[in-house]
């Protein structure tokens, strides 16, 4: 696999560097995709090892060739493999992009996710002149929810049992946020022309 593009410069937030993916990232994304939590959060299906690295493949091309933005996400001070972040076109021709985030078990419940999640909304709806952000979230991610209610998505719907991995049917919850309720949070004026 070679790299996959990425505009320079490398981008931060306060705690965080995003870079490009580089073909010796491949062992840190199959520990990360191979993480239980990972799996049961973001995969439809529990994956083996091989099946893993097969989807690994698959993934990586397919965000080389179809994905609006996707970083490798590190620890700043120490430069150390954390997870990934992207943003993906569901068609383009709709400004309308679908968030995704993933980080390794020792950086969840510390404001990682709100941190970038911020920053990839911003960096959205400025940059690549997003009109609304959707993501998916299974109904009983509740850290996940939460931070997506407490930063400004909206509740948009539920696809009822269109989860049947790991145990139990759950609920997959379809959320988003438009610009220009997005602005109104950041304290800017609503543009009524």
């Amino acid at each position: 696999m070679t790299a996959l593009p990425f505009p320079e410069p490398q981008w931060q937030t306060d705690r965080t560097v995003l870079r490009p993916y580089t073909p010796a990232d491949e062992k840190a994304f199959l520990r990360l995709w191979s993480d239980s939590v990972v799996q049961r959060t973001s995969f439809v299906e529990h994956l083996s090892p091989t099946q893993t690295e097969q989807f690994l493949q698959r993934t990586i091309q397919a965000i080389a060739s179809g994905s609006l933005f996707f970083a490798v996400i590190e620890e700043k001070e120490r430069r150390e493999f954390m997870g990934h972040v992207s943003l993906n076109f569901k068609p383009p021709s709709n400004r309308d992009a679908a968030v995704g985030i993933a980080l390794k078990a020792e950086y969840r419940g510390r404001g990682f996710g709100t941190e970038l999640m911020l920053w990839l909304i911003t960096h959205g709806f400025r940059e690549f002149g997003l009109n609304r952000i959707s993501l998916t979230v299974l109904e009983d991610n509740t850290p996940a929810l939460k931070m997506y209610k407490r930063i400004g998505f909206i509740d948009e719907g539920r696809n009822r049992e269109a989860n049947g991995s790991h145990g139990k049917p759950r609920d997959i919850i379809c959320m988003g946020i438009i610009r220009e309720e997005w602005d109104v949070r950041q304290g800017r004026k609503r543009n009524f022309t």
